[in-house]
C-alpha cells in the first residue's frame, strides 16, 4: 500500500518494564480513516498517534498483532481522522520550525486552532538509599497551540492569558470583551476553542 512506509514497528524499544504516562496520544488503537487530498484512501483502519516518534501507526484491523504495525507516510497530502480527532502533517517552513503532526482542534473558515502534542521522556531512577524509592520511567505531556490562517501562517499561543489575547491583534478589544463577558479561561483548551471560533466569525465581517 502506497500510504504506508514501514512494516513492523520499533516504536516500543524505549519503553521500560514499568513507566507512568504514555508515549501515545491514546495508547489504544481506534478505528479511523486515512485521507489523501480530501479523498478517503482507506476507511475503518486501526490508527493511533505516537507523539514520541511523531508518527501515525497503522494496522488493517484492531485485532492484528503489534508486529504488523505500519507507519503512515509523512506527507502533507495525507491526514487521518481517528474517531473524531483529526491529525495533519505540516512541513517545516518559515512559519513553523519543524515538520510534524498537529491535531486540528478547531477548523474554521478563516482560522484554525492546531495543537502540537509533546511528550517528554524521563528515564527511570534507581533509589540511592534504602529510604528512597525507585522512580519509574515517566512520560510528561505538554501541548502547544497555534492559530493557523487559511494561507498556512502559524502563530503560537504563549502560556499567559494576556499574551494569548494580544495574538488577536486586529480584534483585541472584541476578544477581551468576549473573554470577560463569558468568564472564559483562555489558558484552557475548551475556552480557547470558543475564542478562536468567535475570532473566526468576526473576521469574516
Amino acid at each position: 500500500m502506497e500510504h504506508v512506509e514501514r512494516i513492523g514497528s520499533n516504536n516500543l524499544v524505549y519503553l521500560e518494564d514499568e513507566y507512568t504516562g504514555s508515549p501515545y496520544n491514546n495508547p489504544i488503537f481506534l478505528l479511523g480513516n486515512i485521507y489523501k487530498l480530501d479523498k478517503v484512501v482507506v476507511s475503518n483502519y486501526a490508527l493511533r498517534y505516537n507523539a514520541m516518534t511523531d508518527e501515525i501507526e497503522v494496522k488493517e484491523t484492531l485485532y492484528e498483532e503489534d508486529d504488523k504495525i505500519k507507519v503512515l507516510v509523512r506527507d502533507p497530502e495525507y491526514y487521518v481522522k481517528i474517531m473524531d480527532e483529526m491529525f495533519v502533517f505540516v512541513n517545516g517552513n518559515e512559519n513553523i520550525d519543524q515538520a510534524g503532526y498537529f491535531q486540528v482542534v478547531h477548523a474554521g473558515k478563516n482560522y484554525h486552532l492546531y495543537k502540537k502534542i509533546i511528550k517528554k521522556y524521563y528515564p527511570p531512577k534507581k533509589a540511592k538509599t534504602s529510604f528512597e524509592k525507585d522512580i519509574p520511567a515517566t512520560f510528561v505531556d505538554r501541548s502547544v497551540y497555534y492559530l493557523v490562517s487559511q494561507d498556512g501562517k502559524f502563530q503560537e499561543f504563549e502560556s499567559s492569558k494576556s499574551k494569548r489575547i494580544r495574538l488577536f491583534s486586529d480584534k483585541q478589544p472584541e476578544i477581551k470583551k468576549f473573554v470577560n463577558n463569558g468568564n472564559l479561561d483562555i489558558k484552557e483548551e475548551a475556552d480557547l476553542i470558543k475564542v478562536v471560533r468567535y475570532y473566526d466569525a468576526i473576521s469574516t465581517m
